[in-house]
């Protein structure tokens, strides 16, 4: 089957299904250990996923090599012919009529873009399930569970006061539960198959499998420390909020099916490739685009469904860090990119006023947030907002060129938040912190250059796709001045991140210790934490850079995406395009000034000096509410629904043989029925004399009966 001669575009399939090799032997390991009484979790699994995942890699970066080999010496129709292969799954109807059969096929299908995502999902995940190693080693034995009110676990953040429940299958008793390491890998292996299987997917129905498949990873490690209710509704709401993006997706898909009666995901595209075509309406190629674009919207987190984001952080660290940096919210840009020609120009505007408005609010949001980890996942969101800009005002190569680098600086931002929880014993508080730079070097400056490459710093990754981004939001503005506001908003939002970012950096590391006792339990993380963050940080400064250097446009990575950038698909994005380039200089140096004053202010409120009681005071008001997005979900969708639940729980217990204020009881209701027929039976049973008599005399009267009907109706 792996035959790499004639199809050496199969080693992405063996690199995806070999993540699924470590979570098939952890779950049958545990389950024969369970059966004979034995619960203690075991680390060889671990380590075969660490493995298997830096087996793909390798795999992964040897295809890459390989690949862009072959693009540059072979015809385009060969290099398709043997890096994309495809089979029937499911066929339906077809063998007994004479319409063709529907096909729903699997398949696989490289290019530029799933090359370059597979390696840096690889790469990173690598790395971050190496730093879970140390991370999680608490859970390698008993856990002891935490007093009401408390968090629980390595990197756990705080609950909302329930009541602790110990596992219903620890030996450890009451106050603790068994450990969940060979778990918690388990579920990362299936997080990390489910990415790639979506990655080199050559249609929409396999990537909406890996879909559901990522949700249902995400639900499980956003709810691994399920004894907290934060936990679990954290976990549900990201599952819900995400349904509500498929949904558009399945409409999206099914509207794609009707008119082309494909879903292949080249063959749509090349629907699109000159204009508009002929088999589709432009109300249906509006909703085609916007359906697929919903379930985006669910998956990176963008407004109005970016709220279940930072309640994710209430999953372990390393969780976080895979979420964010290299496969949950990675798949709603990669999907838009590998279907842009599908989308309407009409749509294209939605999703770049989503982008911004996702960018601005996620922002201002972060400016206050006081958990490590919100910052983060804030920021995130914002970033997120960043690319699919980007994506709107035709930019494709800009945005997805800072999906890739900030896929590598977020994870080292997020690596280096665990590092500081792991090493305070798992506070998040940044008003508790303050100086961790003596204790923890290495932490604190790796973070120092991943904040520094958020904030769009010179010459690190973030600079490159920041500068292209700007430059591609500039010449839209300027080819379509009502829109020049989708500039000016990613632009002050440049200075935004830059506050936040050294405003978490600040806190952390900078001045002198704000709690003592705290400082002084304060160490350094383990070498298989700091070694991750040391690799990413190389990366977070060097992926991008090209020749020369100091030259946005010159990024090879972002040459390498720009080759395969969809052409002629009827955008009419020439004149932006055109301005863009010739703007780039200026569009640069209006984003460094705003980082720079970012910057600066940040330096005189957390760095020059020390905090004030004010600003460590705990924030109130629209931006530490969230918008107030929640609050408005919650009486609109949820307490809604909670009512309509408590009234069918009243009804279905109402007492039903009284009539409660005119509303029948569901059990009343079920009884009339049974009460009916109960009395039908009794009627019945009246005339059943047993007497022969009777019955003759009642079939006499019935046959006088019918034919006395049957002689009217003849005359």
């Amino acid at each position: 089957m792996f035959d790499l001669s004639a199809h050496p575009g199969r080693i992405y399939v063996l690199a995806t299904l070999l993540p699924l090799v470590p979570a098939a032997v952890i779950l049958l390991v545990g389950m024969v250990r369970h059966l004979a009484g034995r619960h203690a979790p075991t680390t060889a699994g671990a380590y075969l996923s660490v493995a298997c995942l830096l087996a793909s890699a390798g795999m992964a970066g040897w295809g890459a090599v390989t690949y862009f080999g072959e693009v540059e010496r072979l015809p385009a129709a060969e290099v398709e012919a043997r890096w994309g292969e495809r089979f029937d799954w499911i066929r339906i109807g077809g063998s007994v009529t004479d319409q063709p059969a529907a096909v729903l096929p699997v398949g696989y299908r490289i290019d530029r873009l799933s090359a370059l995502m597979f390696s840096m999902v690889t790469g990173i995940g690598s790395l971050i399930f190496l730093f879970a190693l140390g991370y999680m080693a608490d859970e390698k034995k008993s856990v002891p569970l935490p007093p009401q009110g408390e968090g629980l676990g390595v990197g756990g953040s705080h609950s909302d006061h329930s009541p602790p429940h110990p596992h219903p299958l620890s030996p450890g008793g009451e106050g603790s539960r068994r450990g969940r390491f060979d778990r918690f890998f388990l579920y990362l292996s299936l997080f990390a198959f489910s990415m790639l299987n979506l990655l080199v997917a050559d249609n929409l129905f396999q990537v909406f499998v890996s879909w559901e498949l990522v949700g249902v990873c995400s639900f499980f490690l956003i709810g691994f420390y399920y004894e907290r209710r934060s936990a679990g509704t954290a976990a549900n709401k990201a599952f819900i909020v995400n349904r509500v993006g498929d949904a558009g997706f399945l409409v999206g898909m099914a509207v794609a099916f009707a008119a082309f009666g494909t879903l292949n995901i080249a063959d749509l595209n090349a629907k699109f490739d000159t204009n508009h075509p002929q088999d589709i309406s432009h109300t249906l190629w509006i909703v085609l685009g916007l359906g697929i674009f919903l379930g985006a919207v669910g998956k990176s987190a963008q407004v109005p469904l970016q709220t279940w984001l930072p309640d994710a952080m209430e999953g372990p660290t390393p969780v976080s860090a895979l979420i964010h940096a290299a496969t949950m919210v990675a798949a709603g840009v990669y999907l838009v990119g590998r279907c842009y020609p599908m989308f309407a120009p009409e749509v294209l505007l939605v999703i770049a006023y989503i982008g911004l408005v996702t960018l601005f609010i996620s922002a201002t949001t972060a400016l206050v947030m006081t958990d490590i980890k919100r910052v983060l996942a804030y920021s995130t969101c914002s970033q997120l907002g960043y690319m699919m800009l980007a994506l709107g005002v035709g930019g494709w190569t800009a945005g997805l060129l800072h999906l890739l680098t900030h896929a590598f600086f977020k994870a080292l931002l997020f690596l280096c938040a665990g590092s500081v929880i792991h090493g305070l014993h798992h506070e998040q508080d940044l008003r508790r912190m303050g100086g961790l730079r003596r204790k923890m070097p290495i932490t604190a400056y790796t973070m120092l250059v991943g904040v520094l490459a958020i904030s769009g710093a010179p010459l690190l990754s973030g600079w490159y796709s920041k500068d292209q981004i700007l430059s591609s939001a500039l010449g839209f503005g300027m080819a379509n001045t009502e829109h020049f506001l989708l500039f000016v908003g990613p632009l002050l939002t440049a200075a935004l991140t830059a506050f936040y970012m050294f405003r978490l950096w600040f806190l952390a590391f900078g001045g002198e210790p704000r709690d003592r006792k705290l400082y002084d339990h304060a160490h350094e993380s383990p070498a298989v934490m700091t070694i991750p963050l040391m690799i990413l940080a190389v990366f977070s400064v060097g992926v991008a850079w090209g020749w020369p250097i100091w030259d946005a446009e010159a990024s090879a990575l972002g040459k390498l995406l720009h080759a395969g950038q969809p052409h002629g698909h009827g955008l009419k994005l020439d004149q932006a395009h055109k301005l863009a380039e010739a703007n780039h200089l200026l569009a640069g140096g209006l984003a460094l000034a705003a980082a720079a004053v970012g910057i600066g202010y940040a330096w005189v409120r957390y760095g020059k000096q020390a905090p004030t009681p004010a600003q460590l005071a705990e924030p109130t008001g629209l931006l530490a509410n969230r918008w107030y997005f929640d609050d408005v979900y919650d009486a609109a969708f949820v307490n809604r629904t909670v009512d309509a639940a408590h009234l069918s729980a009243n009804v279905d217990r109402a007492n039903p043989d009284r009539k409660a204020e005119g509303v029948p009881s569901l059990d009343g209701l079920m009884n009339s029925a049974a009460t009916l027929a109960a009395r039908g039976g009794d009627a019945l049973r009246a005339v059943q004399t047993g007497r022969i008599r009777v019955y003759v005399l009642a079939l006499a009267l019935t046959t006088i009966g019918l034919l006395g009907m049957l002689f009217a109706f003849i005359r």
